[in-house]
């Protein structure tokens, strides 16, 4: 009877192993407790700081939530390369918020980043943020519960399956964003998210069927659409 052979485990990504990752020009405390920052959240980071840049032609001083931000390098790259903008950074995960709040120290901006800890926009439900809100940036899950599996072995053992599983058809979560936003937003406030491969027609239908945005426009990382960006009416 042949034995069975014990299935080899990853190794552990260099980054959880050496505390720190690379993003944007910065060096971030990383552990298990966030997702490892990747180059397609370096594109959705671009394109909210064209955002913020642009809207501050107008509003020099504007408002920002960053939805489920992790290890904070969203948020944390944001206050570093801009001024006049209060940021709000959320996350399910009272550990990844401690992580986040170490690297906005690490980058002395502690100071304009506000953490919360609760599930999407539950933590933005006072009067304060009530359509006061001039952009929503989210890296949201987004992998098919059934695509999981199929993922780098390393990645389903180190890093936290919440931040990726986003239902049968990886779409639960942007239902939930799409809709929610809407009630911070301002009128002409923006939501700029990141998408997986081949989502944007689904995200489209998602953006449409609501009604209350116009605007849509998408960005490429020179092979697939990875970002998405609307404007509240």
């Amino acid at each position: 009877m042949e034995k069975k052979q014990n299935k080899k485990r990853p190794e552990i990504p260099r980054e959880y192993e050496t505390g720190t990752a690379p993003f944007m020009g910065l060096t971030l405390f990383c552990t298990q407790d966030t997702l490892i920052p990747r180059e397609e959240t370096e594109l959705l980071t671009k394109v909210a700081l064209e955002n913020i840049h642009d809207l501050q032609k107008t509003h020099e001083e504007l408002t920002i939530i960053d939805m489920g931000t992790g290890s904070g390098n969203i948020c944390v790259t944001l206050a570093v390369n801009t001024d006049h903008t209060r940021i709000f950074a959320s996350d399910l995960s009272p550990r990844a918020i401690e992580v986040a709040k170490k690297n906005a120290k690490k980058y002395l901006v502690e100071n304009r980043i506000s953490f919360f800890c609760g599930d999407l926009f539950d933590p933005f439900r006072e009067d304060m943020f009530q359509e006061k809100v001039d952009m929503v940036v989210c890296n949201p899950p987004y992998i098919p519960t059934s695509s999981l599996s199929k993922m780098d072995p390393a990645i389903i053992e180190f890093e936290p399956v919440m931040a990726l599983d986003a239902g049968v058809y990886g779409i639960d979560f942007f239902r939930r964003l799409i809709n929610d936003a809407l009630s911070v937003l301002k009128s002409k406030g923006v939501l700029v998210f990141e998408i997986g491969e081949g989502q944007e027609k689904l995200v489209t239908r998602l953006i449409a069927r609501n009604k209350r945005y116009g605007d849509i426009k998408y960005y490429d990382d020179g092979e697939h659409i990875r970002v998405v960006h609307v404007k509240k009416k």
